[in-house]
């Protein structure tokens, strides 16, 4: 037996031995079940003998419980049921299938466990095979005493069992001598030792995988803890330059502590000193008033006395005139009548109205046109020079220094901005106040916001234009108005609602003063006086052009500064829209209002709304309740058409303006009735429009005058006048939920320039300026003119497109790099990791393919996989057809949910620092951007010096917008805030003059006064090759000629210089592949 386990076969005749066939059971799958189990390579080997030599249904008996366990997967494979004796003795030994045996050379050498098999075995089959695994050293003494046994390996035995085995395993177990030299044997044991050996390899290859899935998660997990941690250490690192930077501004700190604290002294002593003079000269003044008033009482005195008399004079002349007027009224006789016919006429006498008594005019209240100049003092000299001392050296003595100059009246720059509430516990304040202040710090002015009860006079000395939004007049506020008009300062009255125009406090005009309890005579008090306070300014601030009208009546100087949102409502709107689950079946409809002054407005739109929601059992009514008391906003009681849908209301919880995003953002439509031709609705303000597109949500509106010059119909928004319109408008949005998200999209673009601080700041800028002097109000009254007279910027136009692959951590992220791409596939990876390589840690990512067919896409997706850890946001969309370079950018431009973005064309490259610093160089009113380049050929490395130096690089002027008069001078690898992309109506999109979609945008950025920024450092790098879009495209001449009249036509202003085809080859930058070739 040691000589077979060693490799000696049995003789056997050669063409007896049928050819190994039907090999594809040896190299199948397996069973995840059983694969990597102990024995699982044995399986493939007993599938195939199975299938080789039974033909009948099998009886498979196994012997330990790992063969039972494995032997579960062989049905399966067999693709057939197997009888699974499990060892059973069979009695009928004429009705037996043909049995396969498989045992274990571990059992076999039990003691007394061969012996009991080979019994069963023998009485269970007269023809079958016993296939023997395991190492065979353990049943040598065992396999001798069968005389057909084939060896195939250490571990693997054939056996073959009764008087006629089946073929073909028949020959291979004969009883004939051994013999090496038969080749079909040797065939047979090479495939089944190889078999063995491969599924040996293959479970070591699924180990060594799983390993490596393993360490791979690990290594995962370690690198963003490491970024957490880097992350850390930098955050401590400016935490520590910080508390650096503060440890050295101490001194500085108590140095201004110190000049505040002699200023106080200085100023308590002026104080002192201007009260003692004012003692000194109201005594003077009291004496005078002493001598007035009794002159004045002299006078009075004797004018009561005339007064008495006249009285006695009155009471005679209408006795007279009651006599006369009894005799008048007396009927006469008719003898008495004739009789008096016949005389001369009779005319009573009428006694004369005795006339006034003669009053001489009171005396005149003695107040001195002159106040007595405050006395000098020598110790003046002596702050200043203290002053000086600590502004030079504060840690030494004084020294000398001369008298600082002081500012005076209307020569002094008006820098400080107090905006004065009102009303501070309303949501108005924000709009009209906090935001405005905002737009003025952004405009380079310093504002302050206070309540009108809190202001003080120090307040007023600090100031140097004041703003007073609905202010009511009192003495309190006759006194600031006179401390500003002391101090030479600009007042200005805000209103955002005809508030100044008493004659409209009814209800018939204004339905709020009965739906809140108020009656009309306390809202005319209440107009009256913020009327009062209005004539007393200066000028006027209000937010539409019916209120501007309303209030040129009283004032010749008004300013139109709308409503805006702000950065933080902004964020929230596109977090939370980011956020809402997909799937919804809902439509829901909000109705915002926060007060219970909108009745009548609702009213005229209630049975509209229980029709629909009727109509479209996916519809959903939103109102908002008080939070606590559950009572509803709106009075429903009013509104008895809304009874049978009640089931259909969702009742929100009343929010914070703060808030005020996240509730829009879960909505599908948004509506805001307005009584049409009210005079006080048509002056209403576009709030509940902007709010509602921040998130995309399309509105349905009024026809007032503010909302037919905001909402483009049926492009951003559906202007309703009558009952069938909202009908009609309501159930086409809930029903076309593609048009839907196209308005809410355009919506959003629409509004995200003129309604934004960025704009709001631009404008104050030039209001604010043009109170300096009357230079400033001649340059901010030319550019207010023209702004007024530009035409609207049309909407971006975005294309369709697919999304490939989507991620969102829904981080916040400030800034997305773009990427278009048109079959730059030897290209767009080298982009791509110059992306990843951005030190800026949040960072999203967008590429944007224009119908590549070179594979671009595939290979963007997998590297997309493999570096999603690395953004926050990541997305790859392809446009349905080639939209060309202006549309491809739109699509991207779109897709962006971060302030900025990073224009890059994907055969160019960044340097990692370039998101970081040119983000670091933006302010709130930077519309764009852009870097120097460095030039680099088709292989990658870098331009030939003396070729680079040919030309004027592109990117290294600094910015003013008369730069584009004679042609571009900045790349297209700019970073680009989405507000200033919508605000001029996005890249041109014409396919048949591409190529200068940059250009144009940064002179749409000059017209409209948009600020652009120039970061002189290498920050990019573009690639000069043939196939690059200014070669293969835009510089031929035919193309070229229709992309510079595009351009003329558009910006009549420029004056190009190069307006001929010139090809860029060997310098110049590659740009966007993003036409077809």
């Amino acid at each position: 037996m040691s000589s077979r386990i060693s490799g000696v076969e049995m003789s056997h005749q050669a063409d007896s031995i049928e050819p190994v066939t039907d090999l594809l059971p040896l190299f199948g799958d397996l069973p995840e079940a059983v694969t990597g189990r102990h024995g699982h390579e044995y399986l493939p080997v007993v599938n195939w003998i199975a299938r080789q030599s039974l033909t009948a249904q099998p009886v498979v008996i196994a012997g330990t419980p790992d063969i039972q366990a494995l032997m579960q997967a062989l049905p399966d494979l067999l693709e057939q049921p197997i009888l699974d004796r499990r060892c059973e003795i069979v009695t009928d030994r004429t009705t037996k299938p043909l049995t396969l045996f498989w045992v274990s050379a571990r059992d076999l050498k039990i003691p007394g466990y061969y012996a009991i098999w080979r019994a069963r075995r023998d009485s269970m089959s007269k023809n079958g095979l016993m296939i023997v695994t395991g190492p065979l050293t353990l049943a040598a003494d065992i396999l001798d005493v069968e005389e057909r046994v084939f060896i195939v390996s250490d571990d693997l035995a054939i056996v073959a069992v009764g008087s006629s085995p089946p073929p073909p395993f028949a020959p291979l177990c004969s009883t004939d001598s051994p013999t090496n030299g038969n080749p079909v044997r040797a065939s047979y044991r090479h495939l089944l030792g190889r078999t063995l050996l491969y599924w040996r390899q293959y479970s070591k290859c699924k180990e060594a995988q799983s390993d490596r899935n393993e360490i791979f998660t690990r290594a995962n997990t370690e690198l963003v803890s490491n970024r957490a941690l880097a992350s850390r250490v930098r955050s401590l690192e400016a935490e520590l330059k910080v508390a650096r930077t503060s440890e050295g501004d101490v001194a500085g700190r108590s140095r201004t502590l110190i000049r505040d604290v002699v200023a106080a002294a200085r100023a308590e002593r002026h104080r002192r000193l201007a009260a003692e003079a004012e003692l000194l000269q109201a005594n003077d003044e009291l004496a005078a008033l002493r001598s007035w008033a009794d002159a004045v009482t002299a006078e009075t005195a004797r004018r009561e006395a005339a007064r008495m008399a006249y009285v006695d004079v009155m009471r005679h002349h209408e006795q007279a005139l009651d006599a006369l007027r009894t005799f008048v009224n007396t009927p006469a006789s008719r003898a008495r009548r004739v009789a008096r016919a016949l005389r001369a006429p009779f005319v009573p006498f009428i006694p004369d109205t005795p006339p006034l008594p003669e009053t001489d005019a009171l005396p005149l209240c003695p107040v001195p046109a002159v106040r007595r100049p405050l006395p000098d003092h020598d110790d003046q000299n002596i702050w200043d020079t203290w002053f000086h001392a600590l502004d030079a050296a504060p840690d030494q003595a004084p020294a000398v220094a001369a008298p600082e100059p002081a500012l005076s009246g209307s020569n002094a720059s008006r820098r400080n901005i107090l905006f004065i509430a009102g009303e501070p516990d309303t949501p108005g304040v924000a709009y009209r106040c906090d935001r405005n202040a905002a737009a003025a710090r952004d405009a380079g002015y310093e504002a302050r916001v206070i309540p009108c009860a809190l202001v003080n006079g120090d307040d007023m000395d600090w100031a140097q234009i004041v703003v007073l939004w609905r202010v009511e007049f009192s003495g309190h506020v006759d006194t600031l108005l006179r401390l500003a008009e002391e101090r030479d300062a600009v007042t200005v009255f805000d209103a955002d609602d005809i508030v100044f125009m008493p004659h409209l406090a009814r209800v018939d005009i204004i339905d709020g003063i009965r739906s809140i309890g108020a009656t009309e005579e306390r809202i005319e008090r209440c107009f009256a006086d913020m009327r009062r306070t209005m004539m007393r300014c200066d000028m006027g601030f209000t937010t539409t052009r019916e209120l501007v009208q309303a209030m040129h009546l009283s004032h010749p100087l008004v300013h139109l500064v709308p409503n805006t949102f702000d950065e933080a409502s902004l964020a929230l709107a596109r977090s939370e829209r980011r956020q809402r689950p997909a799937g919804d079946p809902l439509v829901r409809i909000i109705y915002a209002t926060g007060s219970r002054t909108h009745q009548r407005d609702f009213a005229q739109l209630a049975p509209v709304l229980a029709s629909v929601l009727q109509a479209r059992p996916q519809a959903r009514l939103v109102l908002f309740r008080e939070a606590g008391t559950d009572r509803p906003v709106l009075i429903m009681d009013e509104f008895p058409a809304l009874i049978p849908v009640a089931d259909r209301i969702e009742w929100r919880d009343m929010v914070s303006l703060a808030r005020l995003p996240a509730e829009y953002a879960r909505v599908d439509i948004a509506i805001a009735p307005l009584e049409t031709g009210n005079v006080f609705c048509e002056a209403k303000s576009e709030i509940k429009y902007f709010e509602a597109a921040l998130a995309s949500v399309p509105s349905i509106v009024s026809p007032t005058g503010p909302f037919r010059r905001s909402v483009r119909d049926g492009e951003t928004g559906i202007l309703a006048s009558s009952t069938d319109d909202w009908a009609a408008a309501l159930l086409m949005l809930i029903d076309d939920p593609d048009r839907r998200a196209r308005m809410g999209r355009d919506a959003y673009h629409d509004i995200l320039g003129p309604f934004g601080p960025w704009m709001q700041a631009q404008r104050m800028r030039t209001i604010l300026g043009g109170l300096q002097n009357d230079t400033g109000a001649a340059d901010a009254g030319e550019i207010t003119i023209a702004r007024a007279a530009r035409p609207r910027c049309a909407i971006p136009v975005v294309p369709d497109s697919e999304r490939l692959f989507f991620q969102d951590r829904f981080g916040e992220a400030r800034v997305t790099v773009v990427i278009t791409c048109f079959n730059y596939a030897d290209y767009v990876l080298d982009a791509l990791d110059s992306v990843q390589a951005q030190t800026l840690d949040e960072l999203d990512l967008i590429v944007v393919d224009d119908g590549s067919t070179d594979g671009s896409v595939e290979r963007v997706r997998r590297w997309m996989e493999l570096h999603a850890d690395r953004f926050n946001r990541l997305l790859l969309v392809r446009s349905v057809r080639n939209a060309g370079l202006g549309g491809a950018r739109n699509i991207g431009m779109d897709a962006v949910e971060t302030p900025f973005a990073m224009q890059l064309d994907a055969d160019n490259r960044l340097l990692p620092p370039a998101c970081e610093r040119l983000l670091a160089a933006t302010t709130i009113e930077t519309a764009f951007v852009y870097p120097t380049l460095q030039a680099f050929d088709a292989s990658g490395r870098q331009a030939d010096g003396q070729a680079a130096a040919s030309r004027a690089p592109i990117g290294d002027l600094a910015f003013h917008p008369l730069n584009m008069v004679s042609g571009n001078h900045v790349d297209a690898m700019a970073l680009v805030a989405k507000w200033a992309w919508a605000a001029v109506g996005g890249y041109y999109v014409a396919r048949d003059a591409m190529g200068w979609e940059d250009y144009d945008l940064w002179c749409s950025f000059a017209e409209r006064g948009l600020l652009g920024h120039h970061v002189d450092e290498v920050l990019a790098e573009y690639r000069m090759h043939a196939g690059s879009m200014t070669n293969a495209v835009t510089e031929r001449s035919g193309h070229k000629a229709r992309v510079v009249a595009l351009i003329e036509r558009r910006h009549p202003w420029t004056r190009l210089v190069a307006a001929e085809a010139r090809l860029r080859v060997a310098a110049g930058p590659a740009d966007s592949g993003s036409a077809p070739m």
